[in-house]
């Protein structure tokens, strides 16, 4: 018994694949608007009501930025700490390693 037609189908199938648009990557500075603006600011120093009635963190300091890993960010993200929600459940691991990505690009001198 032959399986050509099974062949056929399963390289028809990976073809079609091949044709598919690729995921597009999260966008960090979306993601940063729309989560974490409203305290943080668009420029990350936290030059906002919420952000002054939250302590939030400027996030826009290099010694901040130098004394955080990638880790620690991509934990507050997660964890939330203090007055800041996590985000564990809420986003995808993509769509927080895009966060870290787009605080460290708020990094000022």
């Amino acid at each position: 018994m032959s399986n050509k037609p099974a062949l056929a189908l399963l390289l028809g199938l990976l073809g079609l694949s091949n044709s598919l648009p690729a995921m597009a990557e999260p966008d960090g500075a979306q993601l940063y608007r729309q989560h974490c603006g409203k305290c943080h600011g668009s420029d990350g120093r936290a030059n906002t009501l919420r952000g002054w009635l939250y302590f939030a963190q400027n996030l826009s300091k290099a010694k901040w930025q130098d004394s955080n890993s990638d880790r620690d960010i991509l934990d507050a993200i997660a964890k939330g700490p203090g007055a800041m929600p996590a985000y564990a459940g809420k986003l995808s691991e993509a769509e927080q390693q895009a966060l870290v990505k787009a605080v460290r690009d708020l990094r000022k001198p």
